[in-house]
């Protein structure tokens, strides 16, 4: 488990990568889970991730070579002309097909997802959905010859398993980027991402939204999220 203070000392190296034809990652999603995966409400805490050759036919890289492939895209599309809301248009349907938003969003808010009721959570996971599928748009935005490479496969805990993946730069060093997926939704799905092979995107999300959370509730950390979204739109 990374610290919040180790993760948070890393984190202004990995967005200063993350810009046009330097950045490194979707360091965001776009997102603690280390080792317990289960969140605790009804819907979550109950379903364990099966067996693998219960639940899926496809390997747990199979949904990763598929973002990959949209990420070059919008990458190459970008560099064509296309604006944010076609690179939006372009990788929102991958993204919702390859993340587990909904655990996701529960697990980013910690503790406060037991108090939520269900329009509130429904309210909330597109939210989040909505902002994870922005910071591919806005990320990445250029194409200078960068190339995907899946470079392993490991297991984890309670039967995930780690895609290890490296984009490669021309001209500048590769950068790790580690996928941990679930098959707890029926297929195998991100359940969070490791920039730099270590720094949890789910982790950052909950240690930002704690203190709105704090101060406004749910209500107020949507509002802040939403402006967020509507800003890169605006762009």
């Amino acid at each position: 488990m990374v610290s919040t203070a180790r993760a948070n000392a890393k984190l202004p190296a990995v967005k200063a990568a993350l810009r046009t034809r330097t950045w490194i990652s979707a360091a965001a999603l776009g997102l603690l889970l280390c080792p317990a995966l289960p969140v605790g409400a009804e819907a979550l805490a109950q379903a364990e991730p099966a067996a693998e050759a219960e639940v899926v036919e496809q390997s747990p890289e199979a949904p990763i070579r598929r973002l990959n492939a949209a990420l070059i895209d919008i990458m190459k599309s970008a560099e064509g002309g296309a604006p944010y809301s076609g690179r939006y248009a372009i990788v929102a349907p991958v993204v919702r097909e390859t993340f587990d938003v909904l655990f996701m969003a529960a697990k980013s808010i910690g503790g406060h997802w037991r108090k939520l009721d269900a329009d509130q959570r429904k309210r909330w996971v597109k939210t989040f959905e909505d902002f994870t599928i922005s910071n591919f748009a806005d990320r990445f935005d250029g194409f200078s010859g960068q190339s995907f490479e899946i470079a392993g496969e490991r297991p984890a805990s309670r039967d995930t398993r780690v895609v290890e993946t490296l984009l490669n730069r021309p001209g500048d060093e590769a950068v790790e980027l580690d996928y941990r997926m679930s098959a707890r939704a029926g297929n195998w799905r991100v359940v969070d991402i490791y920039s730099d092979g270590s720094v949890s995107e789910v982790a950052l999300r909950r240690s930002e939204y704690k203190s709105v959370l704090k101060g406004g509730g749910i209500d107020a950390l949507i509002a802040a999220v939403e402006a967020k979204t509507a800003k890169r739109a605006a762009r």
